[in-house]
């Protein structure tokens, strides 16, 4: 063999390990392109993820801000339409006082609060319903000290066992029970 046979091999098998080197690395380089391609898509994957999922929580925000408001929004026109419905009927309870139809009414309500009382009551009135007060309570055979001090535009309080029964007869009182229920009613239907 000469020397020309032996360069001639060395270099074919030189070549055959180029070659096999050149595959192996075109190989690897092809998986590692493979995997870098996956970890890029499963990264932008879980920056898309990420984005939605705050698209979404913002989305929701904005959606739980904007019921509130409306809930907000509709509480406040309830309470105005209530604040006026109310202030016209205090307006107009007002106005009974002196009549017949108001004798009437304060007689009902001073024998709804004297209900199963005994013993000495305080009746507080306004200083204009002071002879009505001795007038009415007079008639149901009740004892009683009528105090014409209360701040009302209609009713009474009824005060007994030194203070420790209170009974609140007023129509004020009678408005906010009756508004409490009506807000409450209002509401349901609103929000149903």
């Amino acid at each position: 063999m000469a020397i020309e046979d032996i360069f001639r091999a060395l270099e074919e098998q030189a070549d055959s390990e180029v070659n096999q080197i050149l595959h192996t690395a075109t190989v690897q380089a092809d998986a590692v392109e493979h995997e870098a391609r996956d970890e890029a898509d499963r990264i932008t994957q879980g920056r898309i993820q990420v984005a939605e999922d705050a698209v979404r929580v913002k989305a929701a925000k904005a959606v739980n801000a904007a019921r509130l408001e409306v809930r907000r929004n509709l509480a406040e026109v309830r309470d105005k339409a209530l604040d006026s419905v109310f202030a016209e009927a205090a307006e107009h309870l007002s106005k009974m006082r002196g009549t017949a139809e108001y004798e009437r009414v304060f007689g009902e309500l001073a024998k709804e609060a004297l209900k199963g009382l005994d013993g000495m009551c305080e009746i507080q009135v306004a200083s204009a319903d002071e002879a009505l007060a001795k007038k009415v309570v007079g008639g149901l055979g009740v004892e009683f000290t009528v105090s014409p001090t209360l701040d009302t535009i209609g009713g009474l309080v009824v005060s007994a066992h030194e203070g420790r029964v209170v009974r609140r007869n007023t129509f004020e009182s009678r408005l906010l029970k009756v508004r409490s229920v009506a807000g409450s009613s209002i509401t349901e239907v609103l929000t149903s």
